[in-house]
């Protein structure tokens, strides 16, 4: 009787055994691997493929093979790994191949180092700062393999003012320059550098006065001025190709001390302007409009390459009557006359070209009025005496 209740009693506390965590881990060690850390589970992204070459650092995650365990552990910010019951080894700085061989090394003071093995399980995230003409200032968090293009939208880009051509990448005492405008604008993906633990971006400004204004429907910029340089890389290098285009008609410049003038936009690759002008691009429909001795009176479309021949020619002057030599431009909020060189000078939007009649029509007329009044005047007087 007592046999059987002591039978009863170990099968008893057999199955209780079975049902705690060091049963469980029993039966583990007894069927197989233990599982992972979740972490092996969550996805890493990669540009380009991870090989022995990856140079490890803080935030790093690994999966150490023990023989029939598995352990997930994570590089320390000393750099450092901890394996239980081997010790401790500091991997950062060393790429996979020579820190795989470091631990497997440690382990092998335990384990039997053929049933070990080292793989990466998840890349670091570190932190980088970014400082100067940027949208967010400050630590933002970042991926391994994270480029420079990446990381400029993901600080929110680039403020007005900020000189894109010589963005600073400050790593420990080197300092990287990068063109990001020509980066982007030509597409050179070498200068697309990964950024890496430690680094900090500064993006500098561009100096007051010394640079070109580019003023666009709802959106003003600048771009560093450079001697030499034509409008047509200030619009490049202030991203006008990446804005939405609107159609523009034209372009007015407005250099310091100067007054304002028109080109358009196939003008701009041979235009050079001075430091601190301003180039307004517009959509607005703008017109010339011609009238006085011509055959086709009205208003005409702007056009920066046309000059006052232009628009009389599209008109239509009337050699009979009208002159060549009194053409007049009436200009202005308060409009004032104004003479001008037909071949030479520039029409600006909301010009009135004015052809006045030749002295010879001139003339005419004014003997035609002159003989009218006289009809009248005498016409008059016979009714007089014939009343009296």
């Amino acid at each position: 009787m007592h046999r059987i209740l002591a039978l009863l009693l170990f099968i008893c506390v057999s199955i209780c055994v079975a049902d705690t965590p060091f049963g469980s881990l029993a039966n583990s060690k007894a069927q197989g691997p233990t599982m992972r850390s979740n972490v092996t589970m969550t996805p890493t992204y990669a540009e380009v493929s991870v090989d022995s070459s990856y140079v490890l650092g803080p935030g790093d995650f690994l999966d150490i093979m023990l023989e029939q365990n598995y352990v997930t552990v994570q590089v320390y910010p000393d750099g450092s790994v901890a394996i239980e019951e081997c010790g401790i080894v500091n991997v950062a700085g060393k790429t996979l191949a020579e820190a795989r061989e470091m631990i497997l090394e440690l382990a092998s003071r335990k384990f039997k180092r053929e049933m070990c093995y080292v793989q990466l399980a998840a890349l670091k995230k570190f932190r980088v700062n970014a400082m100067g003409a940027v949208g967010q200032v400050g630590q933002h968090q970042v991926e391994a393999q994270t480029r420079l293009s990446y990381f400029m939208r993901q600080v929110g880009g680039t403020v007005a003012r900020a000189n894109t051509e010589d963005i600073q990448i400050i790593r420990g005492k080197d300092t990287i320059h990068v063109n990001y405008s020509a980066m982007s604008a030509n597409g050179n993906f070498d200068e697309d550098i990964m950024l890496e633990q430690g680094d900090k971006i500064f993006v500098p400004y561009v100096g007051l006065g010394d640079n070109v204004s580019m003023i666009f429907p709802g959106f003003r910029t600048s771009v560093a001025y450079k001697e030499g340089r034509s409008l047509q890389e200030y619009y490049e290098l202030a991203g006008g190709s990446r804005l939405h285009s609107y159609g523009y008609k034209a372009a007015c410049v407005r250099e310091p001390g100067k007054p304002p003038r028109w080109i358009t936009l196939s003008e701009m690759k041979e235009t050079t302007v001075a430091p601190n002008t301003e180039v307004e691009f517009t959509v607005q429909e703008m017109l010339v409009y011609v009238g006085g001795a011509a055959n086709f009176l009205g208003r005409y479309p702007y056009d920066p390459s046309w000059h006052a021949l232009d628009y009389v020619a599209a008109a239509g002057l009337n050699t009979f009557s009208g002159s060549w030599n009194q053409i007049k431009v009436w200009r202005g909020d308060s409009p004032e006359a104004i003479s001008v060189n037909v071949a030479t000078d520039q029409i600006l939007p909301g010009d009135y070209i004015e052809i006045p009649k030749s002295h010879y029509e001139s003339f005419k007329d004014f003997t035609l009025f002159l003989a009218s009044l006289l009809t009248v005047v005498s016409s008059a007087f016979i009714i007089y005496v014939n009343y009296k």
